[in-house]
């Protein structure tokens, strides 16, 4: 039975949640700026105040009991509930501050959010950033990462997954390409084309068209790959080859007349057709992240026109 003695030192949670992310009593001791011997002597207080055993516990980790687990996942709402509440009265009639952890995917992150991240912290000068720019999402917890960006078509499921806009892909090349190679005016014709592609689509992949829904499967194997979208967007303006690339890469180029695309009635699969942001599953955004992913979604969603597949602009003009 747990004691509701109303004098229970919140600090024991905060202490149990440091140790089951530090996964052993050493570390959280040295986390916590205290010897292991207290650190053990604090769990048992709190296992005596709960009623149950909270982690089993051996020469070389603890593991987590049903009840430990269940007392984690409260306990970190419980610590972010009270940061963000101290956050929010602290900012009352003054100016939003804090610090922000942010991971980015490499093409979105170089070719667009970099700008709009230096716009975000001319506007919030007492946010702190910390920006990482990397395709490597894992466990945003462990990585002490705040919020994180990805374009997939399916997000993981171990984080909670908010869905931005729509990312459409598209075959393009240089004028200087095509005045030395021809026109390309069949989906047959990239046969005889030098390709750039992204790296994580494999050595040799299925490039996967749709002509008016129907679907068409080329065998390809790129000259040129890479996860560095500035590269193979520049290897493709150089003039080495069709590139496929999300739109948000070249639609200006495109409207500029600087890039040509290649079968616009067709529309080729990339690696993800949506941008969703990632927050871990248990951890409530301070009032800083939250501001810092709301100005991120309105400047998205602002491109959804622009970056979607075929038809996106018309139906975001519909939905207005």
């Amino acid at each position: 039975m747990i004691d509701n003695n109303p004098s229970f030192d919140l600090n024991l949670i905060r202490l149990f949640v440091t140790l089951v992310e530090s996964r052993t009593l050493t570390a959280a001791a040295a986390r916590g700026g205290m010897t292991r011997s207290n650190v053990s002597r604090r769990l048992k207080a709190l296992e005596q105040h709960m009623g149950a055993q909270l982690m089993r516990r051996t020469t070389r980790h603890v593991e987590l009991t049903e009840a430990g687990r269940l007392l984690y996942a409260h306990g970190v709402r419980m610590l972010d509930e009270l940061q963000a509440a101290g956050t929010s009265i602290d900012s009352l009639g003054q100016t939003v501050r804090g610090d922000v952890r942010i991971r980015l995917p490499t093409g979105l992150g170089h070719l667009y959010l970099a700008q709009v991240l230096l716009e975000f912290a001319g506007q919030y000068p007492a946010i702190s950033l910390r920006v990482l720019i990397n395709d490597y999402i894992g466990d945003l917890i462990c990585a002490e990462v705040d919020v994180a960006l990805k374009i997939t078509s399916l997000p993981p499921e171990d984080h909670v997954a908010r869905r931005i806009c729509a990312v459409g892909w598209c075959l393009c090349a240089s004028p200087v390409f095509l005045a030395e190679h021809g026109p390309v005016s069949r989906a047959e014709d990239l046969a005889h084309c030098d390709l750039i592609a992204p790296a994580s689509l494999g050595r040799r992949f299925d490039l996967k068209l749709k002509l008016a829904g129907t679907p068409l499967i080329l065998r390809v194997a790129p000259r040129i790959q890479s996860g560095d979208y500035p590269f193979l967007l520049e290897s493709m303006m150089t003039g080495l080859g069709v590139a496929l690339l999300p739109r948000y890469a070249v639609w200006q180029q495109i409207g500029r007349g600087e890039v040509v695309e290649v079968l616009p009635e067709y529309e080729p699969e990339g690696v993800g057709d949506s941008i969703y942001m990632l927050t871990a599953p248990n951890r409530f955004p301070t009032l800083a992240t939250r501001t810092l992913m709301d100005f991120i979604r309105a400047r998205l969603e602002n491109q959804a026109g622009n970056w979607g597949g075929r038809g996106a602009g018309a139906q975001a003009d519909a939905a207005q």
